[in-house]
């Protein structure tokens, strides 16, 4: 599940075994069923604690932990899988068609991700019918009020999931569709407002579900913020962030830039963790092999963050020549040194050379940041790809 492999079981069972036989004569092997049997035993749950413990340690020993204005920005973001068709998973996850009316089987996650630190605080895998306001809701639990500030897109926002955010004490910052009339009325003619509802009133979008609901109290502190795009579109705002010396209108806009990260991650999670192509076919199996890609992309993003780009950026500082552009470690290879390294770092009689032989492939892992590069979005109709093939056991 580690490793991240496209191979089938047996042979990554046997690619294992090899790895850790002292005698070439005498490879122990086990079979894909006996594998399977072995995997039952073993609960999602232990990713999940893994996961927190790295978070644990990252809190308490790491040299390098970036914020913004002595905030923790978290974006929330949910996404979708494609799971392998199943019968028994697509009735545990739900489905969905495509134009030909032929059904996929997809599960809906979601993620509350640090992007200063591109740290994975909290994920989970759901039925494809759950909302993802609610498991946004959900992440709350490992999140930390009075010091995070949550971002969310457009499919989020609502009056009472604003309010249950403020009165939790987390400070937040959505992005209002254009659903949202009477905001984008109010910021006709002006850019940056405090937005008063009174009690009593009836508002649409309270509830997320486009129902109509009464309001039992004031609310006061709700602010909301105009930004004209390049292309002179409207984008606007709400959030609880009141101090405009502190908070100005381009730092929001940068705030919201920031959720960007989340989409990144997102596309390393599918294109290099390869999370969508399992290794088993019950419902088990795949919050396993969900949960383990988690695990592997925070260790990804901690070598990166405290080690890799840290280097790169001292050596660039002792050059007596001074590049044109700064580098960036690149996260698609160090996550897949990690991948080639992982029977070393875990099984190796000396872990500590196996870790520096790593490193040092990962130093040269980097590109070269050029400003002002940019590319027309691409926003063609995308082939739904259909439900994964795999080998399985």
């Amino acid at each position: 599940m580690l490793s991240l492999n496209r191979t089938g079981v047996k042979v990554e069972i046997d690619r294992f075994f090899k790895f850790l036989s002292k005698d070439s004569s005498d490879i122990a092997t086990y079979s894909s069923s006996a594998y399977s049997q072995a995997r039952k035993k073993l609960n999602h749950n232990v990713f999940i604690h893994l996961r927190d413990k790295h978070l644990e340690y990252f809190d308490t020993n790491a040299t390098v932990k970036k914020n913004w204005n002595n905030y923790r920005v978290v974006a929330i973001d949910g996404s979708s899988l494609n799971l392998p068709n199943e019968l028994t998973l697509r009735e545990y996850f739900g489905e969905t068609k495509n134009q030909n009316s032929k059904p996929s089987t997809v599960a809906k996650i979601s993620i509350a991700y640090d992007v200063c630190n591109q740290l994975v605080l909290d994920a989970s895998i759901d039925k494809y019918g759950t909302s993802e306001q609610s498991l946004a809701i959900n992440h709350l639990d490992k999140l930390t009020p009075n010091t995070d500030v949550l971002v969310f897109d457009r499919g989020y926002p609502s009056l009472a999931f604003a309010q249950d955010l403020d009165q939790k004490g987390f400070k937040f910052c959505f992005r209002l569709s254009t659903a949202w009339k009477e905001a984008y009325q109010l910021l006709e003619n002006q850019e940056d407002i405090d937005w008063y509802l009174p009690k009593g009133k009836r508002y649409k979008l309270l509830n997320g579900e486009g129902k109509e609901s009464v309001l039992e109290a004031d609310i006061e502190n709700f602010r909301l913020v105009s930004i004209t795009l390049p292309n002179g579109t409207k984008e606007v705002l709400l959030t609880n962030l009141n101090d405009r010396n502190k908070f100005t209108i381009q730092s929001l806009n940068e705030l919201y830039k920031m959720r960007w990260s989340i989409e990144e991650c997102y596309k390393k999670l599918k294109q290099v963790g390869q999370v969508e192509y399992f290794s088993g076919r019950t419902v088990e199996a795949i919050k396993q092999d969900f949960y383990s890609r988690i695990v592997m992309l925070n260790i990804a993003s901690m070598i990166e963050t405290q080690c890799v780009q840290p280097i790169i950026e001292t050596t660039e500082r002792k050059r007596k020549n001074k590049p044109k552009h700064p580098k960036q470690a690149n996260r698609t290879q160090i996550w897949a040194k990690i991948k080639d390294f992982m029977y070393d770092i875990f099984f190796s009689e000396n872990r500590k050379e196996a870790i520096n032989k790593m490193l040092h492939f990962m130093y040269t892992c980097y590109d070269i940041v050029r400003p002002n590069r940019s590319f027309e979005r691409n926003k063609g109709y995308k082939t739904k790809r259909k439900p994964l093939t795999y080998k399985a056991f």
